[in-house]
């Protein structure tokens, strides 16, 4: 198997009681041409000095000492230095099975594809993954049918940043956005749909260690996820052409936007959006577009309802929540 360089980029903040776990998982893998990447974004904790401390003691490490920017942030400081073929994200809080990059480098290798995607295990628990090289099967996904595996049952595994490897090239115009939570959503679609092939090993090799103080942890139940990335990811496949997946894209959306609207008039905050009429003014665009999508009538008219009378949707909220997709 060829061994290009791989860079792991690892954001690091407050997190001295995991690091460790994940540094030794990183730098025991059996694929050894890594160029390991630690940013420390501004760490009040012991944090700075471990990611020294292994500095010294394996020379593919290096560390950047920087001030909080946050998870984004960190993540593109790592994007703007790593000079590897293929490039993946581990936070510091999680750890990745011996295997992690062998078995995602050799599925892309040997099929010529500029993503590889593995299962992740969600867990409270330390426990070691050992995963051979054998019998492994992949699913082979062209750009469209991995982008719609963001609406499939599976669609944390591809939305995700973390527990895949992607061609360093896929990034020579996306970075992540500052001051989001669920900044993944953001630019997992524009990967995904700039890559030509995306193999799928479906098996797990990448661990999320689930805190009640990690960042997804303090999520606000009360706000929309991620919504800002909705509609940039409907309006990226509509300037695209991509009719099937802005039709995907809309089947949900433009209820996220109702239910935004209903929030911000209750006085919620809403990630991205800080006026009720900005997100009406959103949705009664969309639904327009919606209309001109084989969709059901009776959506169709609610939502040509909505459009005049939007105080009916908050009402029709109260009888008949509406659940929104949460990432």
């Amino acid at each position: 198997m060829q061994t290009p360089l791989i860079s792991i980029i690892v954001p690091v903040y407050n997190v001295e009681p995991y690091l460790r776990r994940c540094l030794d998982s990183i730098v025991n893998q059996t694929y050894t041409n890594l160029e390991i990447i630690l940013i420390d974004d501004g760490s009040p904790d012991n944090c700075p000095k471990i990611c020294d401390e292994y500095a010294a003691k394996d020379k593919r490490i290096t560390v950047i000492h920087k001030k909080n920017g946050g998870l984004s942030d960190a993540r593109n400081a790592g994007l703007d230095i790593c000079k590897g073929e293929y490039v993946s994200f581990v936070d510091s809080d999680d750890w990745i099975a011996n295997t992690y990059v062998e078995l995602l480098t050799k599925a892309i290798i040997d099929n010529n594809a500029d993503i590889s995607v593995c299962e992740f295990i969600r867990t409270t628990q330390t426990y070691n993954l050992s995963i051979s090289s054998s019998n492994i099967k992949y699913e082979v996904f062209d750009s469209t049918t991995a982008t719609k595996k963001l609406w499939s049952e599976n669609y944390i595994t591809f939305v995700i940043a973390c527990g895949k490897l992607l061609k360093r090239t896929l990034f020579s115009n996306i970075r992540f956005p500052k001051g989001f939570v669920h900044e993944d959503v953001f630019i997992s679609y524009k990967f995904l749909y700039n890559a030509h092939k995306t193999i799928f090993l479906s098996i797990p090799l990448y661990c999320y260690f689930q805190r009640k103080d990690s960042i997804m942890g303090n999520a606000r139940p009360s706000s929309v996820r991620a919504l800002k990335a909705y509609v940039e990811r409907y309006e990226f496949f509509k300037e695209h052409n991509e009719t099937e997946l802005s039709k995907l894209c809309l089947n949900t959306l433009c209820w996220d936007l109702l239910y935004a609207y209903a929030q911000l008039k209750q006085g919620h905050q809403i990630q991205g959006f800080t006026k009720a009429k900005d997100i009406l003014t959103l949705f009664q665009n969309y639904q327009k577009d919606y209309c001109n999508f084989d969709f059901p009538l009776f959506s169709k008219i609610c939502f040509k309802i909505f459009a005049i009378f939007p105080i009916s949707y908050v009402i029709y909220q109260k009888l008949s929540p509406i659940k929104v997709r949460k990432i």
